[in-house]
Protein backbone atom coordinates (compact mmCIF):
# COMPACT_ATOMS: atom_id res chain seq x y z
CA UNK A 1 0.00 0.00 0.00
CA UNK A 2 1.28 3.49 -1.10
CA UNK A 3 0.43 5.86 1.65
CA UNK A 4 0.39 9.08 -0.68
CA UNK A 5 0.72 12.77 0.83
CA UNK A 6 1.67 11.38 4.62
CA UNK A 7 2.02 13.83 7.47
CA UNK A 8 3.56 11.62 9.91
CA UNK A 9 5.82 11.60 13.39
CA UNK A 10 9.23 10.92 12.06
CA UNK A 11 12.08 8.75 14.14
CA UNK A 12 13.37 12.10 15.65
CA UNK A 13 9.69 12.94 16.47
CA UNK A 14 9.64 15.72 14.41
CA UNK A 15 6.81 16.25 11.75
CA UNK A 16 8.06 15.05 8.62
CA UNK A 17 6.01 14.79 4.62
CA UNK A 18 6.20 12.57 1.76
CA UNK A 19 4.66 9.28 0.60
CA UNK A 20 5.49 6.22 2.46
CA UNK A 21 5.25 2.66 1.30
CA UNK A 22 3.85 -0.34 3.19
CA UNK A 23 5.94 -3.48 1.49
CA UNK A 24 5.61 -6.58 3.29
CA UNK A 25 4.32 -5.23 6.70
CA UNK A 26 7.35 -2.60 6.87
CA UNK A 27 7.74 1.19 6.46
CA UNK A 28 9.60 2.00 2.80
CA UNK A 29 10.66 6.29 3.58
CA UNK A 30 10.79 7.99 0.45
CA UNK A 31 9.66 5.17 -1.87
CA UNK A 32 10.44 5.14 -5.75
CA UNK A 33 7.57 3.19 -8.00
CA UNK A 34 8.63 2.10 -11.03
CA UNK A 35 5.75 1.74 -13.54
CA UNK A 36 5.82 -2.19 -12.35
CA UNK A 37 4.11 -1.16 -9.34
CA UNK A 38 1.64 0.77 -10.62
CA UNK A 39 -0.80 -1.33 -9.05
CA UNK A 40 -0.14 -0.96 -5.73
CA UNK A 41 -3.49 -0.05 -3.67
CA UNK A 42 -2.79 3.58 -2.88
CA UNK A 43 -4.48 5.60 0.13
CA UNK A 44 -4.51 9.45 0.15
CA UNK A 45 -3.29 10.85 3.74
CA UNK A 46 -3.66 14.72 3.43
CA UNK A 47 -6.50 15.17 6.19
CA UNK A 48 -4.11 12.62 8.04
CA UNK A 49 -0.90 12.91 11.04
CA UNK A 50 0.44 9.41 11.26
CA UNK A 51 2.12 8.52 14.29
CA UNK A 52 3.54 4.92 15.38
CA UNK A 53 1.61 2.87 17.13
CA UNK A 54 1.34 3.36 21.12
CA UNK A 55 2.67 0.80 23.81
CA UNK A 56 1.13 -0.18 27.11
CA UNK A 57 3.96 -1.06 29.02
CA UNK A 58 1.58 -2.01 31.86
CA UNK A 59 -1.57 -3.16 32.33
CA UNK A 60 -3.93 -5.40 34.02
CA UNK A 61 -6.91 -7.09 31.70
CA UNK A 62 -9.21 -7.82 33.79
CA UNK A 63 -9.41 -4.31 35.85
CA UNK A 64 -12.15 -2.57 33.78
CA UNK A 65 -14.55 -4.01 35.44
CA UNK A 66 -13.17 -2.95 38.82
CA UNK A 67 -13.95 0.83 37.97
CA UNK A 68 -14.33 2.87 40.69
CA UNK A 69 -13.60 -0.05 43.29
CA UNK A 70 -10.27 1.05 44.37
CA UNK A 71 -11.07 4.87 44.58
CA UNK A 72 -9.54 7.06 47.43
CA UNK A 73 -7.60 3.99 48.52
CA UNK A 74 -4.06 3.08 49.10
CA UNK A 75 -3.02 -0.09 47.52
CA UNK A 76 -2.24 -1.63 50.97
CA UNK A 77 -5.64 -1.21 52.32
CA UNK A 78 -7.61 -2.43 49.60
CA UNK A 79 -10.11 -5.90 50.59
CA UNK A 80 -10.03 -4.17 54.49
CA UNK A 81 -12.58 -4.56 56.83
CA UNK A 82 -14.52 -1.95 55.65
CA UNK A 83 -17.94 -1.74 53.20
CA UNK A 84 -15.54 -0.87 50.42
CA UNK A 85 -12.65 -3.43 51.23
CA UNK A 86 -15.78 -6.54 51.60
CA UNK A 87 -16.70 -5.39 48.24
CA UNK A 88 -13.50 -5.52 46.67
CA UNK A 89 -12.80 -9.09 48.66
CA UNK A 90 -16.36 -10.36 46.76
CA UNK A 91 -15.12 -8.82 43.48
CA UNK A 92 -11.56 -10.24 43.25
CA UNK A 93 -13.47 -13.89 44.10
CA UNK A 94 -16.29 -13.62 41.82
CA UNK A 95 -13.23 -12.60 39.28
CA UNK A 96 -10.92 -15.44 40.04
CA UNK A 97 -14.76 -18.21 39.65
CA UNK A 98 -14.39 -16.58 36.39
CA UNK A 99 -14.61 -19.35 33.03
CA UNK A 100 -11.87 -19.34 30.62
CA UNK A 101 -13.73 -17.67 28.22
CA UNK A 102 -15.50 -14.94 30.14
CA UNK A 103 -12.32 -13.72 31.24
CA UNK A 104 -11.03 -13.81 27.38
CA UNK A 105 -13.98 -11.45 27.22
CA UNK A 106 -13.11 -9.04 30.07
CA UNK A 107 -9.66 -8.82 28.40
CA UNK A 108 -10.57 -8.47 24.95
CA UNK A 109 -13.10 -5.64 25.81
CA UNK A 110 -10.09 -3.67 27.17
CA UNK A 111 -7.49 -4.54 24.62
CA UNK A 112 -10.61 -3.36 22.22
CA UNK A 113 -10.93 0.23 23.82
CA UNK A 114 -7.19 0.32 23.44
CA UNK A 115 -7.08 -0.08 19.45
CA UNK A 116 -9.76 2.77 19.58
CA UNK A 117 -7.14 4.93 21.59
CA UNK A 118 -4.49 4.46 19.27
CA UNK A 119 -2.33 1.37 21.32
CA UNK A 120 -0.97 -1.39 19.32
CA UNK A 121 0.96 -3.12 22.09
CA UNK A 122 -0.02 -4.12 25.57
CA UNK A 123 2.06 -5.95 28.00
CA UNK A 124 -0.47 -7.69 30.41
CA UNK A 125 0.33 -8.07 33.84
CA UNK A 126 -2.52 -10.58 35.38
CA UNK A 127 -3.15 -13.71 32.57
CA UNK A 128 -4.92 -15.62 36.25
CA UNK A 129 -4.30 -19.04 34.65
CA UNK A 130 -4.59 -18.85 31.04
CA UNK A 131 -1.34 -17.14 30.23
CA UNK A 132 -2.40 -18.68 26.46
CA UNK A 133 -5.98 -17.52 26.24
CA UNK A 134 -4.39 -14.03 27.21
CA UNK A 135 -2.05 -14.41 23.99
CA UNK A 136 -4.98 -15.28 21.80
CA UNK A 137 -6.97 -12.48 22.89
CA UNK A 138 -4.56 -9.53 21.92
CA UNK A 139 -3.71 -11.71 18.86
CA UNK A 140 -7.35 -12.22 18.01
CA UNK A 141 -7.38 -8.32 18.34
CA UNK A 142 -4.88 -7.90 15.70
CA UNK A 143 -2.38 -6.21 18.79
CA UNK A 144 1.16 -6.88 19.70
CA UNK A 145 1.79 -7.59 23.10
CA UNK A 146 3.57 -9.21 26.28
CA UNK A 147 1.92 -11.64 28.97
CA UNK A 148 3.50 -12.15 32.70
CA UNK A 149 3.10 -15.93 32.68
CA UNK A 150 4.41 -16.18 36.85
CA UNK A 151 4.68 -19.45 37.87
CA UNK A 152 3.96 -21.05 34.85
CA UNK A 153 7.62 -19.70 32.68
CA UNK A 154 8.84 -23.29 32.39
CA UNK A 155 5.94 -24.19 30.03
CA UNK A 156 6.20 -20.89 28.50
CA UNK A 157 9.97 -19.59 27.99
CA UNK A 158 11.07 -20.40 24.61
CA UNK A 159 7.02 -19.98 23.07
CA UNK A 160 5.69 -17.16 20.98
CA UNK A 161 2.16 -17.06 19.96
CA UNK A 162 1.66 -15.16 16.73
CA UNK A 163 2.75 -11.79 17.62
CA UNK A 164 2.65 -11.90 21.75
CA UNK A 165 6.08 -13.44 23.41
CA UNK A 166 5.67 -14.44 26.86
CA UNK A 167 8.16 -13.74 30.70
CA UNK A 168 7.94 -13.86 33.71
CA UNK A 169 7.59 -11.88 37.21
CA UNK A 170 10.10 -10.73 40.09
CA UNK A 171 9.24 -9.69 43.26
CA UNK A 172 7.11 -6.81 45.26
CA UNK A 173 8.79 -5.95 48.40
CA UNK A 174 6.01 -7.72 50.23
CA UNK A 175 7.24 -10.61 48.78
CA UNK A 176 10.43 -10.31 49.02
CA UNK A 177 12.59 -13.07 51.47
CA UNK A 178 16.07 -14.77 51.05
CA UNK A 179 13.99 -17.62 49.96
CA UNK A 180 12.12 -16.31 47.16
CA UNK A 181 15.03 -13.85 46.40
CA UNK A 182 17.03 -17.23 45.74
CA UNK A 183 13.73 -18.59 43.51
CA UNK A 184 14.18 -15.40 41.43
CA UNK A 185 18.18 -16.15 41.37
CA UNK A 186 17.66 -19.55 39.87
CA UNK A 187 14.87 -18.88 37.54
CA UNK A 188 17.13 -16.49 35.47
CA UNK A 189 19.85 -18.83 35.65
CA UNK A 190 17.42 -20.87 33.56
CA UNK A 191 15.16 -18.84 32.07
CA UNK A 192 16.53 -16.12 29.79
CA UNK A 193 13.21 -14.17 30.11
CA UNK A 194 11.96 -10.89 30.61
CA UNK A 195 11.11 -10.22 34.04
CA UNK A 196 9.01 -7.60 35.27
CA UNK A 197 7.13 -6.59 39.12
CA UNK A 198 5.76 -3.66 40.58
CA UNK A 199 8.88 -1.65 42.17
CA UNK A 200 9.36 1.06 45.35
CA UNK A 201 5.95 2.04 43.54
CA UNK A 202 4.46 3.82 47.09
CA UNK A 203 6.02 4.62 50.62
CA UNK A 204 4.55 1.38 52.08
CA UNK A 205 5.85 -1.15 49.58
CA UNK A 206 9.67 1.90 50.42
CA UNK A 207 9.29 1.20 54.04
CA UNK A 208 8.86 -2.79 53.90
CA UNK A 209 11.70 -3.16 52.35
CA UNK A 210 13.92 -1.09 54.18
CA UNK A 211 12.92 -2.12 57.17
CA UNK A 212 13.80 -5.73 56.39
CA UNK A 213 17.37 -4.84 54.06
CA UNK A 214 17.83 -1.62 54.94
CA UNK A 215 18.30 -0.63 51.40
CA UNK A 216 15.83 -0.84 48.33
CA UNK A 217 14.60 -3.81 45.81
CA UNK A 218 16.56 -1.78 43.41
CA UNK A 219 19.99 -2.48 45.46
CA UNK A 220 19.00 -6.14 46.34
CA UNK A 221 18.26 -7.58 42.69
CA UNK A 222 21.45 -5.76 41.56
CA UNK A 223 23.17 -7.71 44.45
CA UNK A 224 21.30 -10.50 43.06
CA UNK A 225 22.31 -10.01 39.38
CA UNK A 226 18.90 -10.17 38.48
CA UNK A 227 19.26 -6.36 37.23
CA UNK A 228 19.92 -6.12 33.35
CA UNK A 229 18.38 -4.63 29.95
CA UNK A 230 15.31 -7.41 30.74
CA UNK A 231 14.33 -6.26 33.78
CA UNK A 232 11.29 -3.81 33.77
CA UNK A 233 9.97 -2.35 36.82
CA UNK A 234 6.57 -0.65 37.00
CA UNK A 235 5.69 2.45 38.70
CA UNK A 236 9.11 3.43 40.48
CA UNK A 237 7.93 6.24 42.80
CA UNK A 238 10.03 6.17 45.44
CA UNK A 239 13.44 5.88 43.51
CA UNK A 240 16.54 7.13 45.21
CA UNK A 241 19.20 8.87 43.02
CA UNK A 242 21.21 5.23 43.90
CA UNK A 243 18.41 3.04 42.21
CA UNK A 244 18.02 5.49 39.20
CA UNK A 245 22.13 5.03 38.47
CA UNK A 246 21.89 1.27 39.10
CA UNK A 247 19.05 0.99 36.79
CA UNK A 248 20.54 3.24 33.72
CA UNK A 249 23.82 1.23 34.50
CA UNK A 250 22.06 -1.92 34.05
CA UNK A 251 19.86 -0.81 30.91
CA UNK A 252 16.77 -2.00 32.95
CA UNK A 253 13.25 0.27 31.89
CA UNK A 254 10.84 1.42 34.22
CA UNK A 255 7.28 2.16 33.45
CA UNK A 256 5.84 5.27 34.21
CA UNK A 257 1.90 5.60 35.33
CA UNK A 258 1.29 8.81 36.58
CA UNK A 259 -2.74 8.57 36.95
CA UNK A 260 -2.43 5.46 39.01
CA UNK A 261 0.36 6.61 40.96
CA UNK A 262 -1.38 10.01 41.33
CA UNK A 263 -5.21 8.32 42.41
CA UNK A 264 -3.58 5.55 44.83
CA UNK A 265 -1.56 8.66 46.33
CA UNK A 266 2.10 6.68 45.82
CA UNK A 267 3.03 10.06 44.25
CA UNK A 268 5.19 11.73 41.84
CA UNK A 269 8.06 9.53 39.96
CA UNK A 270 11.17 11.07 39.33
CA UNK A 271 11.13 10.75 35.83
CA UNK A 272 12.90 14.30 35.28
CA UNK A 273 16.06 12.25 36.94
CA UNK A 274 15.60 9.01 35.06
CA UNK A 275 15.47 10.87 31.55
CA UNK A 276 18.77 12.70 32.69
CA UNK A 277 20.60 9.52 33.49
CA UNK A 278 19.72 7.47 30.70
CA UNK A 279 16.62 5.19 32.37
CA UNK A 280 14.61 4.19 29.75
CA UNK A 281 10.98 5.21 30.99
CA UNK A 282 8.17 4.36 28.93
CA UNK A 283 3.99 4.83 29.36
CA UNK A 284 1.69 2.54 31.27
CA UNK A 285 -2.20 2.65 32.18
CA UNK A 286 -1.82 0.48 34.87
CA UNK A 287 -5.07 -0.22 36.50
CA UNK A 288 -9.08 0.08 35.68
CA UNK A 289 -8.16 2.51 32.46
CA UNK A 290 -6.82 1.81 28.86
CA UNK A 291 -6.49 5.73 28.82
CA UNK A 292 -2.92 6.68 27.48
CA UNK A 293 -3.37 9.45 26.34
CA UNK A 294 -4.44 10.49 29.79
CA UNK A 295 -1.47 9.61 31.41
CA UNK A 296 1.07 10.89 28.52
CA UNK A 297 -0.30 14.50 29.32
CA UNK A 298 -0.13 14.08 33.05
CA UNK A 299 3.02 12.72 32.26
CA UNK A 300 4.47 16.23 30.33
CA UNK A 301 2.56 18.56 32.80
CA UNK A 302 4.34 16.85 35.57
CA UNK A 303 7.66 17.07 34.34
CA UNK A 304 7.18 21.01 33.83
CA UNK A 305 6.23 21.27 37.36
CA UNK A 306 8.96 18.93 38.90
CA UNK A 307 12.18 20.52 36.61
CA UNK A 308 12.34 23.35 34.62
CA UNK A 309 10.50 24.27 31.51
CA UNK A 310 13.07 23.89 28.65
CA UNK A 311 14.57 20.31 29.35
CA UNK A 312 11.59 18.11 28.87
CA UNK A 313 9.39 18.33 25.89
CA UNK A 314 6.18 17.08 23.97
CA UNK A 315 8.95 15.20 22.25
CA UNK A 316 10.34 13.49 25.26
CA UNK A 317 6.74 11.97 25.84
CA UNK A 318 6.26 10.78 22.38
CA UNK A 319 9.65 8.74 22.79
CA UNK A 320 8.26 7.25 25.82
CA UNK A 321 5.50 6.28 24.76
CA UNK A 322 6.39 4.35 21.64
CA UNK A 323 9.75 3.55 21.15
CA UNK A 324 10.99 3.46 24.61
CA UNK A 325 8.10 0.65 25.11
CA UNK A 326 9.89 -1.31 22.14
CA UNK A 327 12.58 -1.06 23.51
CA UNK A 328 11.61 -2.23 26.83
CA UNK A 329 10.31 -5.44 25.53
CA UNK A 330 13.08 -5.83 22.88
CA UNK A 331 10.27 -4.99 20.07
CA UNK A 332 13.44 -3.76 18.30
CA UNK A 333 12.38 -3.07 14.89
CA UNK A 334 8.83 -1.32 16.42
CA UNK A 335 8.23 1.89 18.03
CA UNK A 336 9.44 4.50 15.06
CA UNK A 337 8.46 5.15 11.81
CA UNK A 338 11.59 4.40 10.03
CA UNK A 339 12.64 2.59 6.86
CA UNK A 340 12.33 -1.19 7.70
CA UNK A 341 10.80 -0.70 10.75
CA UNK A 342 7.21 -2.89 11.37
CA UNK A 343 4.08 -0.37 9.69
CA UNK A 344 2.53 0.20 13.30
CA UNK A 345 0.88 3.47 12.57
CA UNK A 346 -1.97 5.29 13.51
CA UNK A 347 -3.92 7.98 11.62
CA UNK A 348 -5.13 10.52 13.31
CA UNK A 349 -7.73 13.22 11.67
CA UNK A 350 -6.36 16.82 11.57
CA UNK A 351 -8.60 19.25 13.05
CA UNK A 352 -8.70 22.45 10.98
CA UNK A 353 -9.72 24.24 14.35
CA UNK A 354 -6.30 23.64 16.13
CA UNK A 355 -3.76 26.56 14.86
CA UNK A 356 -0.82 24.92 13.33
CA UNK A 357 2.51 27.08 13.09
CA UNK A 358 5.27 24.62 11.18
CA UNK A 359 8.16 26.59 9.90
CA UNK A 360 12.16 25.48 10.36
CA UNK A 361 12.62 27.24 13.05
CA UNK A 362 9.51 27.03 15.78
CA UNK A 363 6.95 24.55 15.68
CA UNK A 364 3.54 23.96 17.09
CA UNK A 365 2.40 20.56 15.12
CA UNK A 366 4.23 17.98 17.85
CA UNK A 367 3.15 19.49 21.00
CA UNK A 368 -0.56 20.38 19.95
CA UNK A 369 -0.96 16.80 18.83
CA UNK A 370 0.21 15.30 21.95
CA UNK A 371 -2.26 17.51 24.06
CA UNK A 372 -4.98 18.28 22.12
CA UNK A 373 -5.75 14.55 20.42
CA UNK A 374 -9.11 13.13 21.49
CA UNK A 375 -10.39 9.34 21.11
CA UNK A 376 -13.01 10.27 18.28
CA UNK A 377 -9.91 12.09 15.78
CA UNK A 378 -8.21 8.47 15.85
CA UNK A 379 -9.94 7.10 12.78
CA UNK A 380 -7.54 4.32 11.54
CA UNK A 381 -5.00 1.39 12.97
CA UNK A 382 -2.61 -0.66 11.70
CA UNK A 383 -0.13 -3.44 12.86
CA UNK A 384 2.44 -4.64 10.02
CA UNK A 385 0.77 -3.37 7.59
CA UNK A 386 -2.52 -4.23 8.29
CA UNK A 387 -5.60 -2.78 8.92
CA UNK A 388 -6.90 -3.42 12.99
CA UNK A 389 -9.66 -0.45 13.31
CA UNK A 390 -10.35 1.44 9.95
CA UNK A 391 -12.90 4.51 10.38
CA UNK A 392 -13.19 3.43 14.33
CA UNK A 393 -14.67 0.17 13.44
CA UNK A 394 -12.40 -2.86 14.72
CA UNK A 395 -11.43 -5.08 11.73
CA UNK A 396 -11.21 -8.68 13.51
CA UNK A 397 -13.78 -8.56 16.12
CA UNK A 398 -17.86 -8.32 16.06
CA UNK A 399 -18.09 -5.06 18.87
CA UNK A 400 -21.56 -5.50 19.14
CA UNK A 401 -21.48 -9.40 20.05
CA UNK A 402 -18.52 -8.46 22.48
CA UNK A 403 -19.94 -5.38 24.18
CA UNK A 404 -23.32 -8.07 24.92
CA UNK A 405 -21.15 -10.46 25.96
CA UNK A 406 -19.09 -7.80 28.26
CA UNK A 407 -22.27 -6.48 30.01
CA UNK A 408 -23.69 -10.02 30.50
CA UNK A 409 -20.73 -10.49 32.55
CA UNK A 410 -20.41 -7.43 34.31
CA UNK A 411 -23.85 -7.83 35.39
CA UNK A 412 -23.36 -11.68 36.66
CA UNK A 413 -20.63 -10.46 38.64
CA UNK A 414 -21.62 -7.29 40.72
CA UNK A 415 -24.81 -8.82 40.81
CA UNK A 416 -23.35 -11.37 43.11
CA UNK A 417 -21.09 -9.21 44.85
CA UNK A 418 -23.35 -6.49 46.59
CA UNK A 419 -26.04 -8.87 46.99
Amino acid sequence: MLLRNATYLNEEYAISRGDLLIHEGKIVTNPSLSEGNASVEEMDCEGYILIPGLYNAHFHGYSLTAQGLQRDMKIEEWCNDSKQGHLQSGYFDKIDALTRREYETICMKAYADMVKKGITFVSESEPSNWPDAIAETINRIGMKGFVDTYEKIPEYHDLQSGQVNFGTHLLEEEDITDETLALCVSSKKDFDSLYTTHGMENQWRRDLIYSQYGKSSIELYKEQGLLDNKTIFFHGVHLNEMDIDLLAEAGSSVVHCPVSNLSTGAGIAPVSSMLEKGVNVCMGSDYASTDLWENMKIAYYLLKAMSPTHPFTAENIWQMATQNGASAYHQNMSGRIKDGFHADLVFIKKNSLIPEVDTDEFSTTVHNLLLETSEPSIHHVMVNGEWIMFNRTLTHVDEEEMNRAYKKILTKVYHQVVE
